[in-house]
């Protein structure tokens, strides 16, 4: 709680100025005196502006309720300081998109969100979006404050031309099947096996250790009633795994300079479905050779291997006038299909519901679109990360006490298992 007071604290002292200027012109422009209004405020992201344009647009010329007044996120650095300058200024929005997790956590412990799970309609909604599964893992002690919109689940991209080569016909799945791929392709090509670390900031964390510990332990928590609790038999098989590969030589950090699948340099690496796009526009013939896999774990699941989402959702401040207004648009939206298929079109990325590969409103466009398929599979066993205030002080904690003096050799697995945990745990009790 004090990292939150300290930020509002900034905001107010180094933005004040801006205070009285956060409410967008736009967003009352045409309202006539007197009338109720919803504001939204959206993604600064041109694909999702455009979307909830006409999303606003149709709910508007419905005459099904309250006008809604759409904006993007000002512009202030990032969407987290907008928010926090428009609460302390008292002109927020009833509705804001864009929020992840640690910054949902942050806002429900200052009391600044509604609990949308008590509002009318709720249950009605995840029934019609299929989200009973999904909404399982955004539970705030009980709680739902934040809706997910969409979700992108970590998978990991092969490169078939070279499982081909080496005569590898199943997907690798387990720890124990990318070391055989590892071995092979190193003594065949001096190559490595699979890129196993994103990178150096806390953000990656998302795509590797955090990736690879959701699958080993069958989409459990990282983080459970305010305490680190990846040091369990998941957490050690992670880092066995990640230890083996960088001690045998099967992967490196050395890939900032050029696309390690393009360059072959490895053949698997983990990816997000937005890379699609990416790929499609840059590197059309290496991704021609692309299959996408589940995420690796330890040992085959009985079912789908769960894996980490990165997603965010909206929510819905507690200072609005018109809540009920604004949750019957926000169902209204929601449980669209016709609206989830738009957002799908405009986006490119899943929306947060379970029924992707089953619903036919979506089976033209994944016929279209197969590698975005392979994504919608998982979508419903893909979890966010912890609803935790210090999540990038948690995940540069992952990284610099255990990640990397694992790679580097500097510390065994469980002393740096431990000072990871250690370190994690302080920060999460200064935060109460």
């Amino acid at each position: 709680m004090k990292n939150i007071r300290n930020i509002i604290l900034f905001v107010v002292v180094g933005n004040f100025l801006f205070l009285n200027g956060c409410s967008d012109p736009n967003t009352t422009a045409e309202k006539p005196a007197g009338d109720k209004e919803i504001r939204l405020w959206v993604a600064p992201n041109e694909t999702q502006e455009a979307f909830w344009k006409i999303a606003v647009e149709r709910w508007n010329d419905s005459g099904k309720g309250t006008r809604v007044y759409v904006t993007t996120i000002p512009a202030t650095g990032s969407s987290e300081h907008a928010i926090l300058t428009a609460l302390v200024a008292g002109n927020a929005p009833d509705i804001s998109t864009n929020i992840f997790s640690g910054f949902a956590a942050q806002l429900a412990n200052l009391g600044q969100l509604e609990e949308l799970s008590a509002m009318d309609g709720y249950q009605e909604l995840i029934v019609a979006r299929h989200m009973g599964n999904i909404m399982q893992d955004w539970d705030q002690g009980g709680k739902t404050y934040v809706l997910p919109i969409y979700s992108n689940p970590t998978m990991v991209w092969w490169r078939g031309d070279i499982l081909r080569r080496l005569g590898i016909e199943d997907i690798p799945q387990t720890f124990d099947d990318v070391y055989r791929l590892s071995e092979r392709y190193a003594a065949s090509d001096n190559k490595f096996g699979m890129q196993v670390i994103a990178g150096k900031g806390w953000a990656d964390r998302w795509f590797d250790f955090i990736s690879f510990y959701y699958a080993t332990a069958d989409g459990a928590p990282y983080i459970k009633d305010g305490k680190a609790v990846y040091n369990n038999s998941a957490g050690r098989s992670v880092l066995t795994f990640l230890e083996t590969m960088f001690k045998n030589g099967w992967t490196s950090t050395d890939f900032d300079s050029e696309e390690p699948l393009v360059t072959g340099a490895v053949a698997g690496a983990v990816r997000g479905p937005w890379d699609i796009a990416y790929f499609k526009q840059m590197y059309p013939d290496t991704l021609k050779e692309i299959i996408i896999g589940p995420m690796i774990s330890e040992k085959l699941p009985a079912d789908k291997t769960f894996t980490f989402a990165d997603s965010k959702g909206l929510v819905l401040f507690k200072n609005s006038k018109v809540k009920e207004e604004a949750f019957a648009f926000i169902t209204w939206v929601l449980s669209n299909d016709e609206l989830s298929l738009l957002w799908l079109e405009k986006t490119g990325l899943p929306p947060a519901r379970g029924d992707l590969t089953e619903n036919k409103i979506f089976k033209t466009f994944y016929q279209a679109n197969p590698l975005a398929e392979k994504y919608a599979a998982y979508v419903d066993v893909a979890v966010p990360p912890a609803f935790i205030e210090s999540t990038i002080d948690a995940q540069k904690a992952m990284g610099v006490e255990m990640i990397e003096p694992v790679q580097f050799g500097t510390k065994d697995r469980e002393t740096a298992l431990a000072d990871a945990i250690r370190r994690t745990n302080k920060l999460l009790r200064l935060q109460r």
